[in-house]
């Protein structure tokens, strides 16, 4: 069976026609209504959160129960490759300052929060600590010593951001392994 030419020409201009709009419009819509409902179980989970009592522990520098420890020092050294990683910057080479910031992290590791305390007097190292510490996330789970009677860890500490021309000692340990 032969087909006129003219048909093959038509069938061929319609495969390369682009979708019509009402395909197009469909796939923004399904796009937009996936987003909604990530938004809509982000605001849940929150609200959740915020509804529920949550049995917090605050932890700072000097810890006074050992079985924070283990957990501290991995959150320390988490932080401190976030922040070689994640360090703004806009001030890298130019600003440095301490500050008190506090992390809190949920039972699962995920990061609920974080504030700055008291700032170093320059807002881009301010905004920069609560940008590390989200960029650090997740974080590890509770150990079942500490979950057993803890939802959230709010672990305030002094974060030092300095300038050094040295290079790391030999054998020094590397946070970021």
């Amino acid at each position: 069976m032969k087909i006129p030419l003219s048909t093959l020409v038509l069938a061929a201009a319609l495969l390369a026609a682009p979708l019509p709009v009402c395909a197009a419009n469909e796939a923004a819509a399904e796009e937009t209504r996936l987003r909604d409902m990530e938004a809509e179980i982000a605001r849940r989970k929150q609200a959740y959160l915020q509804q529920k009592q949550l049995r917090r522990k605050q932890v700072a520098g000097t810890v006074a129960e050992p079985r924070f420890e283990k957990y501290l020092a991995k959150f320390r050294r988490k932080i401190a490759c976030s922040a070689e990683r994640h360090y703004p910057e806009i001030a890298r080479g130019k600003t440095y300052g301490e500050m008190i910031v506090t992390v809190s992290i949920l039972a699962d590791g995920s990061f609920e929060k974080a504030h700055v305390d008291q700032g170093s007097g320059h807002k881009t190292l301010d905004e920069g600590a609560i940008d590390i510490a989200r960029r650090a996330a997740p974080f590890d789970p509770f150990p079942p010593e500490i979950r057993r009677d803890t939802d959230a860890l709010d672990i305030t500490r002094t974060w030092t951001f300095t300038h050094t021309e040295e290079a790391p000692a030999a054998g020094a340990i590397d946070p970021c392994t």
